[in-house]
């Protein structure tokens, strides 16, 4: 499971300097890897910045229907990750999602 979370870190990390586009196959790689793994804190606040992420990606290209669905998955993550620093990024980006 180890390998399978710090796969998918690399993934989200790289995407974070990819244009919309071609982020959105890592990301949506990373969430693929994640699925895989047993719930715990880790990975929902990996799963969470994934899809936080997703949702910005989706929203750069207009894509708003697949922004709020991704956002709204991020928000969930965030919150049951208790990951403080990846729930701040889901308020913030729910004042700019006007959610």
């Amino acid at each position: 499971m180890q390998r399978l979370l710090d796969q998918a870190a690399r993934l989200i990390q790289n995407a974070r300097d990819l244009p919309a586009a071609e982020a959105l196959a890592l990301l949506r790689e990373a969430i693929g890897l994640l699925e895989a793994c047993r719930p715990a804190k880790e990975r929902d606040g990996m799963m969470a910045l994934a899809y936080l992420r997703l949702a910005q990606a989706e929203r750069q290209l207009g894509r708003r229907a697949e922004a709020e669905r991704a956002y709204m998955l991020g928000y969930s993550y965030a919150r049951t990750s208790r990951e403080e620093r990846v729930r701040r990024l889901a308020e913030r980006l729910g004042e700019e999602f006007a959610l």
